[in-house]
């Protein structure tokens, strides 16, 4: 097991505890839910599944979904809280154990800002995607994440100052007892996609939500939605 699963392996408790308890986390939800409101009888993998709550979700709109994580101890909980799911063990360093062409929607969420090595896993995305089927991916904003905050003479936080956004560089920190994050800029996102044959048709960067600061302008979230061109578009 690579060290960033080792990583997860030891959070994934103190992860999916958090997320029940997190706004943000249910804001997150929301975005999902108003995109996709229902999807009856549509393959759907949810690649990077965690504790499994959006294999739940989407399931329960009608979905056909495989939920898959490298982690085994996030699949035990996922399995333990939504046991009607379906739940594999995939790395997504490694390549996809499905066949081309069988999914209609790949969902990756909050899960490619935490992974060493991403460019041949869009290549992997576009092969298991249905000709016009789409991909939709949600980061923590690489223009939020991990600047310092600044604060005005009330001490309230009202930016966030990057002292470098357009390199890629990985850090350390103590997200649920430490964790490693893959800084790069959106342009690096869209550039892979659009190698792998995937078209940008959306993208949504809503304002973060914070009880106590003044954040409301600062977006949080990164979502960004690509469908798979035909052979013809791709030319």
């Amino acid at each position: 097991m690579n060290q960033v699963l080792e990583q997860w392996e030891r959070a994934a408790q103190a992860y999916a505890a958090g997320q029940e308890q997190n706004k943000n986390a249910r804001d997150n939800m929301a975005v999902v839910q108003r995109r996709f409101p229902a999807m009856p009888g549509c393959a759907v993998l949810d690649a990077g599944c965690g504790y499994g709550v959006f294999t739940d979700y989407f399931r329960r709109i009608g979905a056909d979904v495989i939920g898959c994580d490298g982690s085994p101890a996030m699949l035990r909980q996922a399995r333990a809280r939504y046991p009607e799911g379906a739940f594999e063990q995939v790395d997504l360093q490694q390549s996809l154990p499905y066949a081309d062409e069988r999914f209609d929607l790949v969902f990756c969420n909050q899960v490619l800002m935490d992974l060493p090595e991403i460019e041949s896993l869009f290549d992997e995305f576009a092969r298991v995607l249905k000709t016009g089927g789409r991909l939709f991916c949600a980061i923590v904003h690489p223009a939020a994440y991990p600047g310092e905050w600044l604060e005005d003479e009330h001490g309230v936080k009202i930016a966030r100052m990057l002292r470098s956004y357009a390199r890629e560089y990985q850090i350390q920190h103590d997200f649920c007892g430490g964790t490693t994050h893959f800084h790069r800029p959106i342009s690096y996102y869209c550039n892979l996609a659009a190698q792998s044959g995937l078209c940008l048709i959306g993208m949504e960067e809503p304002c973060a939500a914070d009880d106590t600061d003044n954040i409301s302008g600062m977006p949080l979230f990164l979502y960004a939605e690509w469908r798979k061109l035909g052979a013809a578009e791709a030319e």
